[in-house]
């Protein structure tokens, strides 16, 4: 019976409740003892929901994990210092992680906190006497949720015990073993579909919660991950057609944390500074240098996610994105400069923090830019023409960011893309510069089959299969061990 307890979808059986409309992101929980009492007004489902928001929030999710696992495992990011506290992200970055890891630990453990959330709704708000509308939109949130939660995991784990309903019985737990990935992004595509079918445009008003282009987008990035052109092609075409969303003509006020929610966001996390709730984002405090002491936060604190010089390097001449994304060195408080490893930094999150209560910056989940370079993408591996949208969407990033357009035959080597493989190659490092430090690189690598080309031998001596998934939770496998098996390798 004990022994269960360690069992996550079950350890975790809370809801983060208490949240209104006006106030999105400032939820308190409530615990599971309230639930068969709880379900029973609108009011109580939109707090059930914005409670499953809050998953989003949590260390192993985006308050911290996720985005360092897409970035430290590529050849954007390294750790800038490997004291105690950073070790097991030193191990993240040199692919040295064990299955005790406090990272594999978090990331499976809150992803199943969300999902269990969201399982819990979905099983009471069928027979609810709430308003339909209301109904139908917080069940496509809830779906939406869940697509989210399972593409993370299966991405960073692979095969992983699929959910869709409440947990009732002890026994009943332990019947739940792996499923195939396979199985596993059928349902995600599942969620996502019918979310993006009852999703509003738009939430003015309420930024933060999901709207049908969030669905459609990440759906065609799903459907990208899994070689499935065609219909990517369709959802992202969705999101652009939408006209919802549009490129902000400045490359530097996307990260301006005092106008967020802009035009090119798709689906953020919210984050907002406070010295009452602990609702402010890390990120500042996170990727500063090791040892900075310029801000009003532990000198101990930075040190993550630092640019490596071969990210630095990837920047063509007169990119404007290089300098709202990156800093190569800062100045201390007597005047001296910090240059290399030790002063390198993450720009791009740099709201000045409230000392203790985090700063105003949002994690992008999915924005437009994205949204163009996975159309351009996608267009190309369809067919490869040297000329219209695949090229007018690769063209539109880059004009934004100060750089000449890439042709067919151009004249100049460095812009001229004259087959498939030469635009496959553009819009990686487009992609890489672009979106650096916000998650993506390694699940691009991955899902291209580029990660042992690009990282060997300049950042790994090797790369094995084995080492492009995390090791599954060593507490899972002893709580389940005729059910959840170790991935090979560890």
């Amino acid at each position: 019976m004990k022994h269960i307890l360690r069992f996550t979808y079950l350890t975790f059986l809370v809801l983060a409740l208490g949240a209104c409309k006006k106030d999105f992101i400032a939820l308190n929980p409530i615990s599971n003892a309230n639930e068969d009492n709880f379900y029973k007004t609108e009011d109580d489902f939109n707090n059930a929901i914005y409670g499953a928001y809050s998953s989003l929030k949590s260390t192993g999710v985006y308050n911290d994990y996720m985005q360092l696992v897409g970035d430290l495992r590529s050849d954007n990011t390294e750790m800038g210092s490997t004291a105690s506290a950073r070790f097991a992200f030193a191990e993240l970055s040199q692919f040295q992680v064990q299955q005790t890891s406090q990272i594999v630990e978090s990331i499976w453990k809150d992803h199943y906190v969300g999902i269990r959330r969201v399982n819990t709704l979905l099983s009471r708000i069928d027979g609810a006497e709430i308003n339909a509308g209301t109904k139908q939109r917080i069940t496509a949130e809830a779906r939406f949720l869940r697509g989210l939660f399972y593409f993370n995991l299966v991405r960073v784990f692979g095969a992983v015990p699929l959910v869709t309903k409440n947990i009732e019985t002890i026994e009943e737990a332990y019947t739940y073993g792996r499923t195939e990935v396979n199985t596993v992004y059928a349902q995600v595509v599942d969620d996502l579909t019918l979310a993006a079918a009852a999703l509003p445009l738009s939430v003015k008003g309420e930024e933060g919660r999901a709207t049908q282009g969030a669905a459609n987008a990440l759906l065609g990035k799903v459907y990208l991950t899994i070689r499935d052109f065609p219909n990517a092609k369709t959802k992202l075409e969705a999101v652009i057609s939408s006209r919802q969303y549009d490129l902000l003509p400045d490359y530097n006020s996307i990260w301006n944390a005092d106008a967020k929610n802009h035009k090119e966001s798709i689906f953020d996390v919210q984050f907002k500074t406070s010295l009452t709730a602990s609702t402010g984002s890390p990120f500042t405090e996170r990727y500063t240098p090791y040892l900075f002491t310029n801000l009003p936060f532990s000198s101990t604190a930075g040190g993550y996610n630092i640019p490596r010089e071969d990210l630095i390097a990837a920047y063509e001449i007169g990119d404007l994105r290089k300098d709202a994304s990156l800093k190569e060195s800062y100045t201390k408080k007597d005047g001296s400069v910090v240059r290399g490893l030790s002063g390198r930094y993450t720009y791009k999150f740099h709201d000045m923090p409230v000392a203790g209560a985090g700063a105003d910056d949002n994690w992008p989940i999915v924005r437009y830019a994205d949204v163009l370079l996975m159309y351009a993408e996608v267009l190309n591996e369809i067919s490869f023409t040297g000329s219209g949208q695949a090229f007018d969407q690769l063209n539109a990033i880059r004009r934004r960011a100060g750089l000449a357009p890439k042709t067919l035959n151009n004249p100049i080597a460095a812009l001229a893309i004259n087959s498939q493989e030469d635009f496959r190659l553009a819009v990686a490092k487009e992609r890489r510069v672009e979106l650096a430090f916000e998650g993506h690189r390694w699940f691009d690598l991955v899902r291209t089959g580029k990660a042992a080309e690009v990282l060997v031998p300049k950042i790994r001596p090797s790369l094995g299969n084995e080492q492009l998934l995390l090791p599954v939770p060593l507490s899972q496998i002893d709580v389940n061990p005729s059910k959840i098996k170790q991935n090979p390798g560890y």
